[in-house]
């Protein structure tokens, strides 16, 4: 194996170690702040942040374990070839609508059927759409 493909492999377990270690100081927080404040919503926030921070330390580290860099094709360490990538289009404006979507969506959920609809409306389409054009390639 070369020292590149160790140091890629390196990089991607220093940011798994960097998210789970702040995993593991926003759960301490929230463990204090609990204690101490008696405040529901702000231990939320913090307990949320720490599960996300496991979440993408647990992922990276998985991923650091598995290859050394997933964009690379050839062969792997096992000396297997790489099966090709999925492919995704480089530029759209699919991922805008369906987050447009949501948001209209999600607020329709405070404020009303009015909101709901146009927003369950421009969210499918944009997914439709985000998934036709990855089937095209331009």
């Amino acid at each position: 194996m070369s020292s590149d493909a160790d140091a890629v492999r390196a990089g991607g377990r220093i940011e798994a170690r960097m998210y789970l270690g702040i995993a593991l100081f926003l759960a301490l927080a929230g463990a204090i702040y609990l204690l101490f404040a008696y405040e529901e919503a702000g231990t939320v926030l913090l307990v949320v942040g720490a599960a996300m921070g496991l979440l993408l330390g647990g992922f990276l580290e998985v991923q650091a374990r598995r290859r050394s860099d997933p964009a690379e094709g050839g062969e792997t360490e096992t000396g297997e070839v790489a099966e090709p990538e999925a492919y995704l289009p480089h530029a759209s404006i699919w991922p805008f609508g369906v987050g447009l979507g949501a948001v209209l969506l999600l607020n329709g959920l405070a404020l009303g059927l009015w909101a709901v609809l146009p927003g369950a409306a421009v969210t499918a389409g944009s997914a439709w759409g985000y998934a036709r054009q990855s089937k095209r390639r331009d």
